[in-house]
């Protein structure tokens, strides 16, 4: 079960890396989130599958398409990680505005 599961991972990210790689370069570049993640997901699978029941990786079989169908969910997950950076970039402006007050001027 683990071997087809594997392989059923892998046939499903080289079709989804061939399709990217189909397209122009502006749609490439807008599509980064989703290739990052996407690719995550792939490797997370073979790491996790090492260690999975049989029963969850039939289970797993059973969709269409489980890389996609993982990013989807992920999707709409909640995610904190954009607040998260927007306090750092707000934190970090402020830093920079006051290491700026405190050089010398440039002439």
């Amino acid at each position: 079960m683990r071997e087809y599961f594997l392989d059923r991972i892998f046939g499903e990210y080289q079709a989804y890396r061939a399709s990217v790689l189909g397209c122009p370069n502006t749609e490439i570049f807008g599509r980064c989130y989703e290739i990052d993640i996407t690719v995550n997901i792939y490797e997370i699978l073979v790491e996790k599958a090492e260690k999975l029941p049989d029963d969850i990786l039939a289970a797993l079989m059973k969709h269409r398409n489980i890389l996609r169908d993982l990013y989807d969910l992920w999707l709409k997950k909640e995610d904190g990680a954009y607040q998260e950076l927007e306090d750092y970039v707000s934190d970090e402006i402020k830093g920079m505005a006051v290491a700026a007050d405190a050089m010398p001027e440039r002439s």
